[in-house]
């Protein structure tokens, strides 16, 4: 992942901003399971654009997307948005690489983060061929979307161009403080605009995630990734099997992850050269 400019307030005005977290420690708090997280890697390598939300602050929306994107291809370029007075000085789109625009989040609370004009023209170019990565404060994907469609007044054929909504829960379980993904609701296109189907919904009973428990909504995702369904269920077994190696080999800070992963994908790229 290469960077095209600085972020400004990533976390906010926050004078006790959290402390960065990567996928195999998010994996290790519980927020997620290595499939899920596996399921986020083959999205992401393949230019998923995602809104991560929750209602409260502090529940780990930019912690969480922070880590996603280093399942992104290591090509892949991002732009952190400014706020107030953005101009979206950005590349033409690429084919051989996704650029991804990165907005800390969609809300008007303090001046930078996005909305009204900014926020419209951050959908415009996702339906130009851009990625988009942000947050915002709701609890759930409907409402989310209620927001942009309603308050911002985003056309529904731009928000068609969103792969994932992530809503997350934060509350208090036995061992204190706990976050958790809710569900990953795809946003899938229709002749009418778009509409969700879940892939993964969190089971708060058991505490543990239940991944694709619609046949359709697997079929659908695996389209979505240009896979068929037991090559997707193959990619995911792989994946998650090697963040739960790097877990048990001690491989868990940011940057030891983010370079077992780009070389990862050099281990495969040599393969595929060979081929």
């Amino acid at each position: 992942m290469r960077a095209l400019n600085r972020p400004t307030s990533w976390w906010g005005w926050n004078w006790d901003p959290p402390i960065p977290m990567s996928i195999i420690e998010l994996i290790e708090a519980g927020n997620m399971d290595s499939r899920v997280a596996a399921l986020f890697w083959v999205a992401m390598e393949r230019g998923a654009s995602l809104i991560i939300a929750a209602d409260p602050p502090h529940s780990g929306k930019t912690t969480t997307l922070s880590a996603l994107m280093s399942f992104t291809h290591p090509d892949t370029l991002v732009y952190f948005t400014q706020g107030e007075g953005e101009r979206f000085l950005l590349p033409t789109p690429a084919v051989e690489y996704h650029t991804y625009i990165l907005i800390n989040e969609m809300s008007n609370h303090i001046p930078v983060y996005t909305w009204d004009d900014n926020a419209r023209r951050a959908f415009e170019l996702l339906s130009e061929g851009y990625r988009l990565g942000t947050t915002m404060h709701d609890t759930t994907a409907e409402g989310v979307l209620q927001q942009l469609e309603r308050d911002l007044r985003v056309p529904k054929p731009h928000l068609a161009h969103l792969t994932f909504i992530v809503p997350m829960y934060i509350g208090r379980g036995a061992k204190g403080m706990m976050r958790r993904v809710i569900e990953i609701a795809q946003v899938e296109r229709t002749r009418e605009g778009y509409k969700l189907s879940r892939l993964v919904e969190w089971q708060p009973e058991t505490d543990d995630f239940k991944t694709f428990a619609d046949r359709s909504a697997r079929d659908a995702f695996a389209a979505w990734a240009c896979l068929t369904p037991d090559a997707l269920e193959s990619l995911l077994e792989e994946r998650a099997g090697f963040l739960d190696t790097l877990r048990h080999t001690g491989i868990r800070e940011i940057p030891e992850v983010g370079a077992a992963i780009e070389a990862w994908y050099e281990q495969m790229n040599g393969a595929s050269a060979e081929a």
